[in-house]
């Protein structure tokens, strides 16, 4: 909601620029305006409103955080925060964009636990060994669209239609210091206890190595956004647009590896399950790819 009154209120102030428009002769005007084969680079102005804003409305978060803005909003999902928008002035009045956008993180935990060897052989031995957790979270989304801009003046309407991939997936891997043995078939642990109710034959213990916390999504689509740019300087804008899309997205079946030991068998053993299937759906609303408010620079 914040972003939506501050983007209307941004674009309340580009349509005041256009009836304050100086009287400057049109080829004064033409000097500020993109042309033919010109290329441009666009950086988010949100950060930087968001920072501002907080300030205003007394809000704890005061930080500008990262730079850039969220290339396409997926409900939440890990999508890319960060994002490089480039264009090329096919005429004086068309152009070519595209947004790119990649997010890569990754965490590891690390925690210490007793050595089950070394405590079986001593009962007062403290020596430790450590178990890792690590998470990662990818996305990445890509999207190119034409732009026809409407107005000879400093301050031009700007609309677009375009199609979009993005995805996004979180998977988490784990390592041990105790091993799974026949003697030690239930070792210390700090986390990666499998959650499976019933376990498998012939296990009384599993634990994970690798799981996916959310199933790897896919999204394909089409977008259109309407929007002003007002030219402040010579090749230099600020921006600002809306837009709306109809998104169809689709999952990937998600799956664990475990391991424990097998009391059937008599040895430890590994292997992958599948945990849920693959699925679709389809969303048409409004979504925000790029900059909502940005700031252009043409050469």
């Amino acid at each position: 909601m914040k972003k939506t009154i501050i983007l209307a209120a941004a674009l309340a102030f580009l349509c005041t620029a256009l009836s304050a428009e100086d009287s400057k002769t049109m080829k004064d005007v033409r000097d500020y305006l993109p042309e033919e084969g010109d290329f441009a680079i666009s950086v988010s102005a949100n950060p930087f409103i968001n920072f501002v804003g907080n300030i205003f409305n007394n809000t704890a978060d005061q930080t500008i955080g990262s730079f850039g803005g969220s290339p396409y909003n997926t409900g939440g999902l890990h999508q890319p925060s960060v994002s490089i928008a480039g264009k090329y002035m096919v005429t004086d009045n068309l152009g070519i964009r595209v947004n790119l956008g990649w997010i890569h993180d990754g965490n590891t935990t690390n925690q210490y636990v007793p050595d089950d060897a070394e405590l079986l052989a001593n009962p007062l031995s403290g020596k430790k060994l450590i178990d890792s957790y690590r998470t990662v979270e990818s996305g990445g989304s890509f999207s190119v669209a034409a732009e026809y801009r409407v107005g000879k003046r400093r301050v031009q309407g700007v609309f677009s239609a375009g199609l979009i991939y993005a995805f996004s997936y979180d998977r988490a891997r784990f390592s041990y210091g105790n091993a799974v043995t026949e003697v030690n078939q239930n070792p210390s642990t700090a986390f990666g206890n499998a959650s499976v109710n019933p376990l498998p034959d012939g296990f009384s213990y599993m634990r994970y190595l690798s799981r996916f916390s959310n199933e790897p999504t896919h999204y394909a689509g089409a977008i259109l956004s309407a929007g002003i740019e007002w030219f402040v300087a010579p090749k230099i804008s600020i921006g600002g647009e809306i837009n709306i899309s109809a998104i169809y997205n689709w999952t990937q079946a998600t799956y664990y590896t475990a391991e424990g030991y097998n009391t059937v068998s008599n040895a430890v053993e590994t292997w992958t399950e599948l945990e849920s299937p693959s699925s679709h759906g389809f969303s048409f609303g409004t979504n925000n790819i790029g900059q909502n408010i940005s700031v252009t620079f043409y050469f």
